[in-house]
């Protein structure tokens, strides 16, 4: 009869080696220590290269993004500068129209000027004329004066004369009279020519500080038109730089249309890059978690000399100045796994002691502190045949074997069943052995194929359902191969995946998946009577229950298929 042995949170049965197998279970741990060192240092350049490719295509991505806003930009640039080229030329146009204007008007002022010039002639002339007019007109004046002061003495001479100077004195009146008239018609023809003379006099000082005006005008037109030509020709300039700069823009523009499908296409190899390697660190990891179990449980590597079972148990611990509360994840007369938080300081090696549930304190040696607790080895000369622990353990041991018995004759009943099948052709060992997984497309989680699946999901579920509906402590009762794949679940777990609803579907559809954690890299890989461990079920959406498990292997006409998972939650 086998003793018993476990790893971490299970329980096996292993062989009793004789001391000629002790070097060959030396070198196998030598060996274990160094491939898994090697694998976890695989992973970590892995991982750190996946973050390399992570950030690599997240620069990638900022270019891309970069690149969005300087092509908005250059197209503005673009627009604004064949806009610019547009308004230059239209104002090289108007500085041509402008200069030319400035041109005509300053011919215009020319002539103007020239005619001002004949007109401040023509009224001086008109000034002068007036003067010898008005002088003229004095003669007039002092003649009518002269005629009517002689009229005057006329009329006298007449009026003395009598009736016979009536005759002449009437002619006198009328002559009086005549150069009265004259007298007003020549003061108003003075009046007249004086403001003639005003006038043409007034409009010779206009006329002359109109030419004076366009004198001062003249050069500035001249000078406007001089700087309309050289703002034409800057403007035209300015249209070409304009036209040049588009061009360029334009030229830039195609370029980073160039960049951007590199930015891109760096971004895309960089993705697959990190997915290839998130790939690889996620193949590495499985063959880690596979590697240890796997070895661990073949009869040769086998470390352990007793039994572990799940259970949970006070512990009181001591390692130096290192004192914690603990509690049991198994426990077996060579050890315990602990479920100690806060103790990441605790190294391997460490020598001390433990008091389980009140019982004599047992030397202790720490062999390992992971992520699931603190693995420790008891010194045999300390576990005496007398010692409380015999009996706890041995009490565990009977609480677990009605459990054990089951699992096993499931086992027996699931290996017979494809046996049967591939004795009636309904697959072959080829089919039942593929471990080439299909990923079926729209699953999240992701669930696979393989050719043995129609067959299995035909013949497995009555039995399945039969096994499960004999305990009402049974969460489920299925197969699974040696990598963890599940073909065929019991009916609440196999529930047809919802579209975008991952977290429903890792809770209902379990079926067809891979499970290569721990617990079922470890049911799946175990060729042992049996195994007892104790988990976490990950139900999806943070969701886990404590599950404990019995598990039993299937060796399919004499072949290592996988093994059957019983778990009970806890």
């Amino acid at each position: 009869m086998p003793a018993l042995a476990a790893t971490g949170d299970s329980v096996v049965a292993a062989p009793v080696l004789d001391s000629g197998e002790d070097a060959l279970r030396e070198a196998v741990s030598t060996l274990e220590q160094d491939v898994v060192a090697a694998m976890r240092r695989l992973k970590g350049g892995l991982d750190h290269a996946e973050d390399f490719s992570a950030r690599s295509e997240g620069r990638s991505r900022e270019i891309h993004d970069s690149i969005a806003d300087v092509r908005a930009a250059t197209f503005t640039a673009t627009t604004n500068s064949v806009a610019l080229a547009t308004a230059t030329q239209q104002v090289s146009q108007a500085a041509e129209d402008v200069g030319s204007s400035m041109s005509s008007a300053r011919e215009r002022l020319d002539a103007a000027a020239i005619r001002a010039g004949e007109a401040t002639q023509m009224m001086t002339g008109l000034a002068a004329a007036t003067i010898e007019i008005r002088s003229i007109v004095d003669s007039i004046a002092e003649i009518a004066r002269q005629t009517n002061l002689l009229a005057l003495n006329a009329t006298i001479e007449a009026a003395r004369a009598g009736e016979a100077g009536r005759g002449f004195g009437v002619v006198a009146q009328e002559v009086k009279s005549l150069s009265v008239e004259v007298r007003d018609a020549v003061d108003h023809i003075r009046s007249r020519v004086d403001r003639l003379t005003q006038t043409a006099q007034g409009s010779a000082v206009i006329v002359n500080e109109a030419l004076q005006m366009v004198r001062d005008v003249n050069p500035v037109i001249a000078a406007i038109g001089s700087a309309s030509h050289e703002q034409a020709a800057a403007a035209a300039e300015l249209s070409r730089s304009a036209e040049a700069t588009a061009r360029f823009v334009e030229t830039v523009l195609h370029r980073v249309d160039d960049i951007d499908r590199v930015a891109l296409a760096a971004a895309g190899e960089s993705a697959s890059a990190r997915e290839a390697l998130s790939d690889g660190a996620r193949q590495a990891d499985s063959m880690l978690r596979r590697f240890i179990p796997t070895l661990r449980h073949s009869a040769f590597a086998d470390r352990r000399h007793h039994d572990r079972y799940p259970a949970e148990h006070r512990a009181e611990i001591r390692f130096g100045a290192i004192a914690s509360s603990c509690q049991t994840v198994d426990l077996g007369l060579g050890g315990a796994l602990l479920a100690c938080p806060g103790q990441a300081e605790l190294r391997w090696g460490s020598a001390g002691t433990i008091v389980l549930d009140g019982l004599p304190p047992i030397a202790c040696r720490l062999v390992a502190n992971t992520e699931i607790g603190l693995h420790v080895a008891f010194h045999e000369a300390a576990i005496a045949q007398n010692h409380p622990l015999n009996g706890l353990v041995e009490e565990i041991a009977r609480s677990y074997r009605p459990l054990i018995d089951k699992a096993q004759v499931f086992a027996a009943a699931v290996v017979t069943l494809m046996e049967s099948a591939l004795e009636r052709g309904k697959l072959t060992e080829s089919d039942l052995f593929d471990i080439d997984y299909q990923l079926l497309p729209g699953t999240d989680p992701r669930q696979y194929a393989n050719r043995a699946l129609p067959a299995l999901e035909a013949q497995l579920p009555p039995l399945l359902a039969a096994t499960l509906a004999g305990d009402k402590r049974l969460v489920f009762a299925l197969p699974i191969d040696r990598n963890g794949y599940l073909p065929v679940h019991n009916e609440e777990f196999s529930q047809p995946q919802r579209p975008d609803d991952p977290v429903w579907n890792a809770a209902h559809s379990r079926n067809r998946r891979i499970f290569d954690d721990r617990a079922g890299i470890m049911a799946a890989r175990s060729v042992r009577p049996f195994l007892v461990q104790s988990y976490r079920r990950d139900m999806g959406g943070g969701v886990t229950h404590v599950m404990r498990e019995v598990d039993a292997p299937l060796r399919v006409r004499g072949r290592h298929w996988g093994g059957v998972r019983m778990a009970y939650k806890m």
